[in-house]
């Protein structure tokens, strides 16, 4: 089956699970990731996808499939078989990696003064790994929701998978400002900062986008999106990229 049959499947997929549900996810925004993790036992299904784009340059769709667990109080793990990628420009689709992450809450965003967790991701791909770690940070108070991401990044790449050749790192930064304007409905913004490290040695010039995002909760059933655009003038990198995700709890 191609994989754009099977990423239809499971963006369907929420729609029927949804249905007489109770719960609501936490998500507010599509690039920041929140500190709370799910309860013991319940598994969501997240669907993302995200565009970019700069005229002459690029125009691809990063497609990913998550199913997250809760295994205890406050650790979950997420697993993505088969995240892949289609090149608008090329009309090529083609596999490109998978990856296993775990998110451990270390504080609470309402009870405690700041909401923090912890996040490792391993990715894997024919000619690509990656290792990433996050500190998540977040605070609601009333109806407001703040969230900051801190991220390190180390990739590997070569001709085929172990046999890497160049590594590189990578620091960034993501930060969310969300309202909720009903006890479903949010709006708010997002910002991405991003600081490539080549091997190591020397940082190239930043990329900085930021963006409006929404996002609908219902029972179980939650989907946003995320519109940014590059503030910064990197003419090799998008000057736009938008996020969706769909996702349901059961």
């Amino acid at each position: 089956m191609k994989p754009q049959c099977l990423s239809l499947l499971a963006l369907a997929l929420p729609l029927f699970l949804s249905v007489n549900s109770a719960s609501a996810s936490e998500r507010r925004f599509a690039y920041t990731y929140p500190t709370l993790t799910a309860p013991v036992g319940e598994i969501e299904l997240e669907n993302r996808i995200t565009y970019k784009s700069r005229p002459e340059v690029l125009r691809t769709f990063e497609v990913r499939h998550e199913l997250e667990f809760g295994l205890s109080k406050r650790t979950q793990l997420g697993i993505s078989l088969a995240n892949w990628q289609h090149d608008a420009r090329a009309h090529e689709s083609s596999y490109a990696h998978s990856a296993i992450e775990v998110i451990h809450n270390l504080s609470h965003p309402v009870t405690d003064p700041v909401g923090s967790a912890i996040y490792a991701e391993l990715t894997m791909g024919e000619r690509h790994a990656s290792l990433e770690g996050k500190l998540l940070l977040e605070k609601r108070v009333g109806k407001w929701v703040l969230g900051w991401n801190g991220i390190l990044e180390s990739a590997w790449s070569g001709a085929r998978f172990g046999d890497f050749q160049e590594a590189a790192g990578e620091l960034g930064q993501t930060m969310g400002l969300a309202y909720d304007l009903t006890e479903h409905l949010s709006l708010g913004a997002e910002l991405v900062h991003k600081l490539p490290l080549g091997s190591w040695r020397a940082p190239a010039d930043a990329e900085v986008y930021a963006g409006p995002n929404i996002t609908f909760r219902k029972g179980r059933f939650f989907v946003g999106a995320t519109a940014l655009f590059q503030t910064t003038d990197k003419s090799t990198q998008a000057a736009v990229q938008m996020r969706a995700i769909l996702g349901v709890e059961f």
